[in-house]
């Protein structure tokens, strides 16, 4: 889900946060880029294009949040390096080209979408693998979903958009909803993928 314009004060807290954020990512862009082989670089690309068109399918919502389908946990169990990479760029151009979060939000969205999801998604995927990848790919998706949901409710409360209980109340039930249908999309691809790509699923290799 994405913050968007005019609920957030710009006050300083904002400010900073995302002076934070975009230091932190170009240093991580800068590190990886000097990884990233010539056949990354294009599959980031499709990767990006994908992420994008694919959330610009939003359900309506009667809270303060873009939610959609987002690929997240799909794309950081590919390549968690190329997940941050991906979803920064995602972010940027949905914010600048295509209206979607805010322009005065983006060091937030970037924390949410670029940083922590990618945590979320690989973190859930490792707790549950063990037991069964299906389940682990399931967890992932919702959860991450979810847990974006809290934070952006935890984000709305320290601003002084709505109380705490009152976001946790709305936004993270909603967000769980939605993170049910990340969560059957994404086996559901990732299944489809396994049979037709096998090596862009590289998690489900036997």
């Amino acid at each position: 889900m994405h913050i968007p314009d005019g609920l957030i004060p710009m006050g300083t807290p904002l400010i900073i946060t995302t002076i934070i954020v975009i230091i932190a990512l170009v240093a991580i862009l800068l590190k990886s880029k000097s990884n990233l082989t010539e056949r990354q670089i294009p599959q980031i690309a499709l990767l990006i294009v994908a992420a994008v068109i694919v959330q610009m399918i939003e359900l309506p919502l009667p809270v303060a949040a873009c939610v959609h389908v987002s690929l997240i946990t799909i794309i950081t169990l590919y390549d968690f390096k190329s997940s941050v990479i991906v979803y920064t760029f995602v972010t940027i151009i949905q914010a600048i080209l295509i209206g979607e979060g805010g322009v005065s939000t983006l060091g937030l969205n970037l924390l949410n979408l670029a940083i922590l999801a990618p945590i979320f998604a690989k973190g859930l995927f490792m707790l549950v693998e063990k037991f069964n990848k299906t389940a682990a790919i399931a967890v992932s998706a919702f959860g991450t979903i979810t847990l974006l949901g809290v934070v952006a409710s935890v984000e709305y409360a320290l601003a002084g958009v709505y109380p705490i209980s009152f976001a946790f109340m709305t936004i993270v039930p909603v967000e769980a909803l939605v993170g049910v249908l990340e969560a059957v999309v994404t086996v559901i691809i990732m299944k489809a993928l396994k049979t037709m790509k096998p090596e862009l699923v590289p998690v489900l290799d036997e």
